[in-house]
């Protein structure tokens, strides 16, 4: 589904956009070196209540808050849908008025991932990152790269942090053998 917009319901509005900001168990296409999804059980019990909803992930560039009302989420069996009310100021009518051009399609967001809430796995070659628990979710962005191009979301995380771990992993093993031996 592409981002929708709508007319305004309000003078200090300009209009209304939609869309999944997140799409549940739909793989990535754009992160470099691997393959992420998001679980449909990542967003249980995330606290909602203060996301922020920005352009390409600047928080100068704010466009709506659910605490302000501005910004409203809801997750259902396909994902994260929103909906924004986009203030009268200048970037959100520039956003606004790229997303009606057809310029800006796609949605990004910002979290944090929960300890031990993400799995890998390798299918014909390709790591597979599976994001199975969030701990946070700070933001939702309209970008104009999405690396999820069917769910309109980019999600910017690092295989080489993850290499990084299952390194340290086989240090700390050799390391405990080696002292077992002494």
């Amino acid at each position: 589904m592409e981002l929708e917009t709508r007319s305004p319901t309000s003078s200090q509005f300009i209009g209304q956009i939609s869309g999944y900001a997140i799409k549940f168990d739909t793989p990535s296409t754009a992160i470099p070196r691997f393959v992420e999804s998001v679980s449909s059980k990542a967003l249980d019990n995330v606290d909602l209540s203060d996301v922020l909803a920005l352009y390409n992930h600047d928080y100068a560039n704010i466009l709506g808050r659910v605490k302000s009302g501005t910004l409203s989420l809801k997750i259902d069996n396909i994902g994260l849908f929103f909906t924004l009310d986009m203030p009268d100021t200048s970037i959100s009518h520039d956003v606004y008025n790229n997303v009606k051009a057809g310029n800006l399609r796609g949605m990004s967001f910002g979290f944090v991932i929960a300890k031990n809430g993400d799995s890998w796995s390798q299918i014909s070659g390709t790591p597979v990152r599976t994001i199975e628990k969030l701990e946070s979710l700070s933001e939702i962005s309209v970008v104009s790269r999405p690396a999820y191009e069917d769910t309109s979301v980019q999600v910017t995380r690092s295989l080489d942090a993850f290499l990084m771990e299952r390194a340290q992993k086989y240090k700390d093993k050799v390391k405990a053998y080696l002292e077992e031996d002494q």
